[in-house]
């Protein structure tokens, strides 16, 4: 299947995984699971910033539309988290970085590149969703469950997609 074709089929599956998991599921006020990041993480190499701000805020906004959020959230915290993404990704890859593609950065290197944009959008995501009325407290304990649990959660959807690649050449 072509690469193209495989990837809108991805992101369409977990655009509707999010849009389900926000309207039926309750994990815990501390938990925030954002599967529509990976999505962002695994856009090609070539993409620009600007580029990939536009996704970001399309499915953002239509993760909003699909989830019982407030409106904007989402959108707002993956259009930050599209903004950091090409320096993090130059940072992170080797020096052939032509050459690479993100299924050749290892989970390793995928971790560290995707660990600082969940930082940013998570960020991004509890100081609008908390807009100053709750604890500190809670919302450092909600950054760091979050934080760990997306990480987790990326570097898995990582390693399946790795694989499921890897097998089909």
């Amino acid at each position: 299947m072509n690469g193209t074709i495989r990837h809108i089929l991805l992101a369409l599956m977990l655009i509707l995984a999010q849009g389900a998991l926000d309207n039926y599921v309750n994990l815990t006020v501390y938990l925030d699971l954002s599967l529509c990041l990976f999505i962002i993480l695994t856009l090609p190499f070539r993409w620009g910033t600007v580029p990939t701000m536009l996704t970001a805020f399309t499915i953002g906004i239509v993760t909003d539309i699909l989830g019982n959020g407030i409106p904007g959230m989402s959108a707002a915290a993956m259009t930050a988290a599209g903004l950091c993404r090409r320096s993090l990704l130059l940072a992170t890859a080797s020096a052939e970085k032509d050459k690479q593609t993100i299924d050749s950065l290892g989970v390793r290197r995928f971790v560290l590149y995707s660990a600082p944009i969940i930082l940013i959008y998570m960020t991004v995501y509890i100081l609008l969703d908390s807009s100053g009325f709750r604890p500190a407290g809670q919302c450092l304990a909600r950054l760091g469950i979050s934080l760990a649990a997306n990480t987790a959660m990326m570097a898995f959807l990582y390693t399946l997609s790795t694989e499921n690649h890897s097998r089909r050449k």
